[in-house]
């Protein structure tokens, strides 16, 4: 599904301060993956971030969605098949809209008009999965909730128009503890009964050890696979997601 072939990212290169970010990645993400990703500030981690989301391009190398090279693709495009929630939980909704307001935008994605009042079945669904009766509440003032119903409330609006990955950037990190948890395990859900694949940055080490498939340690620009266990897929009845290639290699070299 996602896969980066020796992609490296110079900023300013050939200046004085040249800094390399992101330094030979090769690695691969396969469907149902779920893989966290850990490291100190200024390690790279956001710029790998901005790359999955063509909002960056690499210097040198390749990055694949889907078998199909993102070079010169905008975020705009890249947005039918990438979700993301970022960590303010204001970032991601509209505040002043209500939540259903709210839903029936994220439903629409990409479609020039939009009726507010319209919301389909599978929005109010995917709302009552995280038993906070918003399904019941949907006139009420996006900006009105708590950070972590906001946050809950932007990752169904991530997710609604069904994209392939969703990126997750410290979508924790502004709440308290019991919503902390209460929306990481709805990303458990998104990606054990949705199968959507989530690559999640956190500097939460207990939630980096209790969720994922994967672990990533990137430093100084290079990316490490430290942990690897199966996909899980609760919607597969027999199997989990098949594997593809080898999901193990991770090995960075400088440029």
């Amino acid at each position: 599904m996602i896969k980066l072939s020796d992609v490296s990212v110079v900023y300013r290169k050939g200046e004085e301060n040249e800094k390399c970010a992101l330094k030979n990645a090769t690695l691969q993400i396969s469907q149902g993956d779920f893989v966290i990703i850990v490291g100190p500030n200024g390690a790279g981690k956001s710029t790998l971030m901005k790359v999955l989301l063509c909002e960056l391009a690499p210097t040198v190398g390749t990055y694949y969605l889907n078998g199909k090279s993102m070079r010169g693709f905008s975020v705009t495009q890249v947005a039918r098949w990438v979700g993301r929630v970022f960590q303010d939980p204001n970032s991601g909704i509209f505040p002043d809209l209500s939540i259903l307001e709210n839903l029936s935008i994220a439903s629409k994605k990409g479609v020039r008009w939009l009726r507010f009042r319209s919301c389909p079945q599978k929005a109010v669904s995917l709302l009552s999965l995280l038993g906070l009766g918003l399904e019941k509440n949907l006139n009420t003032r996006a900006g009105d909730l708590s950070g972590g119903q906001k946050q809950a409330l932007a990752m169904i609006m991530a997710i609604i128009s069904d994209p392939k990955v969703l990126l997750l950037d410290e979508h924790t990190a502004s709440l308290d503890p019991k919503s902390s948890v209460k929306v990481m395990e709805l990303t458990r859900q998104i990606n054990e009964q949705f199968g959507i694949t989530v690559v999640m940055i956190t500097h939460n080490m207990p939630f980096a050890e209790q969720y994922g498939n994967r672990k990533w340690k990137i430093e100084e620009g290079e990316v490490y696979e430290y942990e690897y266990r199966p996909p899980v897929c609760l919607t597969c009845s027999e199997n989990p997601f098949p594997l593809v290639g080898d999901q193990r290699r991770c090995a960075p070299k400088c440029v």
